[in-house]
């Protein structure tokens, strides 16, 4: 009798949990330039590896380490040389786009010239899920029709509304501003206009010549005449994962199949080394955490930029870790400490950090956010524009030009974030509600991987708009149907009006008039 009921309660549990995924094959296509990206691509890949999935890697970047379920195909970086950052600055929207625009062909000719990627192509192999980052090379879409399966994508950035789009998401213009504009999401009306006509314009562009630019580079080496252009695959993406949360100050309108996973590469915060534990906890009044990110190079600062952060840095009561890319910093002071690379995400977590100056890169923000840690933001250029100005408009960070850094507005801005305690207040309460999930974002990433997987490619996610026309979703042919009919109730109301009043008597034929003349 024990033993039926220990059967019985088998039976029941084994019915309760979900059926585990078999191992599945995940093809991970990422030209990413910057190692950030590649930081949050691989996070996202090891955690599936780590599931039991074999991940095969095509990556600009050698991953950390490699073992029986990792494969990698490494391929040149089209983006790595020796430039300065800020003699490259690009600060309107229109040069924005023509900078992605050109890095998306020189990294889709770099992408797809490559033999092992061609010898990927050609090999016949199956793969349960592609993996790939969508924009900007949007030519590795062609990889996903090749082998048939189900597309994610994952958007190292908020994602922009041609990027919605591929999964059929609104993106309201009038509240959800574009992430290469310094907006936020109360606008007045030319700011609405202006949002607008950034979303529209670069749209119809996409369409018209940049996509059939990359469909040309696809057919020049891939030589593939049953491939669809790449504007008709991008609507079979499966799963859109956007580095993004509403914390950061934007909640919009998600469909089902667009999830937001902002934050997913953090980490329960490690040990720091040695003598960066040692410089933190020796800093009684606090400390300043420097760092301008992975593509933007602080060592590439200007001179004079440089000589009035240290003549301010030189002042304060607080140490300064500076993330330095040279051996040495002339006229360093001794409450500064440099470091070719620093471990940021532990080193915002130790709690004499009381200020971060930062370019305001998506990833930077959020583990900023994470570990409630107010910002002095140095926006470059893409969106960490939008960044800060989200930050600032939260109460936990303040904007200085990247033009305007003097030693007066560096002195400002430190003694605004370090003195005023509404800053670092406002820090850790969007900690508490970034931090406020159900579950990890990261988990949550490859939940709805495997789901995808289990489901083929779930098509009852998506969204119906992808089978609308563009004057179809925008309601064109209805609202010119109400008009017709508005013009010919119109029409029909005027024309009987004109009739009636042809008909009605005129007095002069009653005799009226003359029969009140006769009696005068």
């Amino acid at each position: 009798m024990e033993m039926v009921v220990v059967w019985s309660l088998c039976a029941v549990l084994c019915l309760a949990v979900p059926t585990q995924l078999e191992a599945a094959q995940v093809l991970g296509l990422f030209q990413a330039g910057g190692r950030s990206q590649w930081g949050l691509a691989e996070t996202f890949l090891r955690a599936l590896e780590r599931r039991g999935h074999h991940v095969t890697a095509v990556t600009t970047f050698p991953s950390s380490r490699a073992d029986g379920n990792w494969t990698e195909i490494l391929i040149p970086n089209p983006l790595v040389g020796d430039f300065n950052t800020f003699e490259m600055l690009v600060t309107d929207f229109v040069g924005t786009l023509k900078l992605f625009s050109d890095a998306a062909v020189i990294m889709c000719h770099t992408f797809l010239g490559d033999e092992n990627v061609q010898n990927l192509y050609r090999s016949g192999r199956k793969f349960d899920v592609v993996i790939l980052e969508p924009f900007p090379a949007e030519c590795l879409l062609a990889f996903a029709h090749k082998f048939g399966a189900p597309v994610v994508a994952l958007s190292t950035f908020a994602g922009t509304d041609w990027i919605a789009d591929m999964v059929g998401n609104p993106t309201p213009y009038s509240y959800v501003p574009n992430v290469f504009l310094e907006l936020t999401t109360r606008m007045n009306f030319l700011e609405r206009v202006q949002n607008t006509l950034a979303g529209i314009i670069p749209s119809i562009v996409r369409q018209l010549y940049y996509l059939p630019k990359l469909d040309e580079i696809v057919r020049m080496y891939l030589n593939d005449t049953e491939l669809p252009k790449l504007s008709e695959i991008e609507k079979q993406v499966s799963l859109l994962l956007i580095n993004y949360h509403f914390t950061h100050g934007c909640p919009r309108p998600l469909v089902p199949n667009m999830v937001e996973v902002g934050g997913l590469h953090i980490k329960t915060p490690k040990a720091l080394p040695e003598d960066i534990q040692s410089f933190l906890d020796g800093a009684e009044s606090g400390a300043v955490y420097f760092s301008m990110g992975t593509n933007v190079k602080s060592s590439d600062w200007p001179e004079e930029k440089r000589a009035a952060s240290l003549r301010v840095f030189s002042r304060l009561e607080q140490r300064v870790l500076w993330k330095w890319e040279a051996d040495s910093l002339p006229g360093q002071p001794p409450n500064v400490k440099i470091g070719k690379w620093l471990p940021q995400s532990d080193i915002l977590a130790h709690e004499n950090v009381r200020a971060f100056i930062t370019h305001g890169g998506l990833l930077s923000t959020q583990e900023a956010t994470a570990r409630g840690v107010p910002l002095v933001g140095i926006p470059v250029f893409l969106d960490q524009k939008l960044n800060v100005a989200l930050a600032a408009r939260q109460g936990f960070a303040v904007r200085l030009d990247v033009h305007n850094i003097t030693e007066a507005s560096i002195q400002w801005a430190l003694t605004e974030v370090l003195t005023v305690p509404r800053y670092r207040e406002r820090a850790q309460h969007l900690s508490r509600i970034f931090s406020d999930r159900p579950t990890h974002p990261l988990d949550e990433a490859v939940h709805w991987t495997e789901y995808v997987i289990r489901h083929q490619g779930a098509p009852h996610l998506r969204s119906a708009a992808l089978r609308l026309s563009w004057y179809q979703y925008l309601l064109l042919d209805v609202v010119a149907a109400l008009l017709l009919l508005f013009l010919v109730v119109a029409f029909v109301i005027r024309a009987i009006i004109r009739r009636l009043c042809r008909v009605t008597p005129h007095p002069n034929r009653f005799g009226s008039r003359e029969k009140f003349t006769k009696k005068d």
